[in-house]
């Protein structure tokens, strides 16, 4: 998916949860740093491609299975909350890229 609506999707969770709960910089970092998953595009061919399903061709994203239950485990220990927010939320917008944009 395009990152900049990755980075938008996890800043508007940013701000929501800073209404919820102290957050600092760190926590910012960890939400964005989720969007290095996506570093798998870049042993494709070609890099960018916009009808090609992520959960598919990409390795880091081929188990989303995995990957779920870990974000869910983050879910449950502060310094990694949101870790597993970022990655959550990372795995959803895939997911809605793959049924709106992807037509296989």
């Amino acid at each position: 998916m395009i990152t900049f609506v990755h980075f938008a999707f996890d800043i508007i969770i940013y701000l929501l949860l800073g209404k919820l709960m102290p957050t600092n910089l760190f926590d910012l970092i960890l939400l964005f740093s989720v969007n290095l998953i996506d570093l798998d595009h870049l042993f494709s061919k070609p890099i960018y491609h916009p009808k090609r399903n992520p959960f598919i061709t990409h390795f880091l994203h081929k188990q989303w299975k995995m990957l779920l239950i870990i974000a869910l485990l983050m879910l449950l220990f502060r310094p990694v909350l949101f870790l597993g927010i970022g990655l959550l939320s990372h795995l959803f917008l895939d997911y809605i890229y793959v049924k709106i944009l992807v037509k296989y």
